[in-house]
């Protein structure tokens, strides 16, 4: 953070271990049924563990265990379930079973759904709570694999609004029967509290408390890059019960709002009209910082083995211009920050050969350039309606195509990202 009048920080964070950064966007959803987008996900990955992450160094982009202990096996079934080879052709798989071992000992953050008594919450003990910080006892518990099956059952939650959970329903055995089910006992117990643990579900079975299947249809190695995804974080029981107490929605106390995960963070403040913080999990102990990357990584292997996370809090401060993110990042306000179009030849200098650093100005102020590759989409879309390029005609067509081919997208990557 900067030093002088303009300091924003209490003087008490100085010398503490605090990442500063923005975000541009509020997010609509914390609950990692629902939420979807990458400006959620960039809280959410931080305080979540579902069984597989990316390897943070390795390109092209690497699965690798994070809350599982090793990457998942998979066994091949045939339409009567008689286990088939790994090499069988795709057409004789009728169904694919993941099985997940977990890390052992894993913990949740400390929170008030871990207190038993506070299942069960009066109307008058309710009466003093305005915030998650008013609850005066909070606790923790090992993260089983019965988790993990809750938040899959989470995802056709008649009251959730998830994503994927149609994708899902034509992978996962019985998930889409499962989803006609709640529903029914929704309807047969409308406002009641929809206990899934009563419900089985046919395609996912507990193990042990460290083990748990889950059986798709077919075979679906893309199934692996979805167990990436907060989607298949655990969810313990408890915090559903917690917040599904009357009254709670009214004071904002809700997973929407006020997340519960495993990850190396939790969420300790939420004004997203403001500012949210991360503060770290003092429960998370199953993750060191990686060991191997790409060549050139050497400086960011510096902290190779080092416990995670590197940091006791992220704070988050909104900004939804670009342009005052920037100017704020250049006076110490905030740790790191993108290049907008704007600012690109104030930051960037480019070499003859191509390679892009930071300009003199920028090194004399410590700024550094970190750059990464992405994965990238790109179209053209067109009114299927419009008289002109519109519909399905011979002419249309070809004029769709013309257009197409004579954008000079190396131009556009030129103008207006900075290529």
């Amino acid at each position: 953070a900067c030093d002088g009048w303009n300091n924003p920080y209490p003087a008490s964070d100085a010398g503490k271990s605090i990442l500063y950064t923005a975000f541009t966007e509020r997010p609509k959803h914390l609950d990692p049924a629902q939420a979807y987008s990458e400006n959620e996900y960039d809280l959410l990955a931080n305080i979540y563990a579902p069984p597989l992450q990316y390897h943070y160094l390795k390109r092209p982009y690497q699965l690798v265990p994070l809350a599982a202990r090793a990457m998942p096996a998979v066994t091949y079934l045939d339409s009567r379930r008689r286990p088939l080879p790994d090499n069988a052709p795709a057409e004789q798989i009728a169904f694919s079973v993941y099985e997940i071992h977990l890390k052992p000992d894993m913990r949740y953050q400390p929170h008030p759904a871990f207190v038993a008594g506070n299942l069960s919450l009066s109307k008058d003990a309710l009466s003093g709570i305005h915030a998650l910080n008013d609850f005066p006892q909070r606790a923790t518990r090992r993260v089983t694999a019965a988790d993990y099956v809750h938040q899959i059952k989470r995802l056709v939650h008649p009251e959730l609004h998830t994503p994927i959970a149609g994708v899902m329903g034509e992978y996962i055995v019985g998930l889409k029967e499962y989803a006609a089910t709640l529903q029914r006992a929704a309807q047969q117990h409308p406002g009641a509290y929809l206990d899934l643990d009563a419900y089985p579900l046919s395609g996912v079975q507990v193990v042990s408390d460290t083990a748990y299947r889950i059986t798709v249809r077919g075979k679906y190695p893309q199934f692996a890059y979805w167990l990436a995804m907060p989607f298949f974080a655990p969810m313990p029981q408890e915090a559903e019960r917690f917040y599904a107490q009357p009254g709670m929605k009214q004071r904002n106390l809700t997973l929407d709002w006020w997340p519960v995960g495993s990850g190396p963070y939790y969420l300790s403040e939420n004004d997203p009209n403001r500012r949210m913080v991360l503060t770290r999990n003092p429960n998370y102990h199953s993750e060191l910082y990686p060991a191997a990357g790409e060549p050139g990584d050497a400086s960011l292997l510096a902290d190779a083995g080092k416990p995670l996370p590197l940091t006791d809090q992220v704070v988050f401060s909104l900004e939804k211009e670009t342009i005052p993110y920037w100017n704020k990042f250049l006076q110490g306000y905030y740790d790191a920050s993108g290049i907008s179009s704007d600012s690109f030849d104030q930051a960037v200098q480019v070499s003859v050969g191509g390679e892009a650093a930071v300009t003199d100005e920028m090194q004399k102020q410590g700024i550094t350039l970190s750059t990464a590759v992405a994965t990238s989409t790109m179209y053209t879309g067109f009114n299927w309606l419009d008289p002109v390029v519109g519909g399905a005609s011979e002419r249309a067509g070809k004029l769709r195509r013309a257009i197409a081919i004579t954008v000079d997208f190396e131009e556009f990557v030129s103008i207006f990202a900075n290529g």
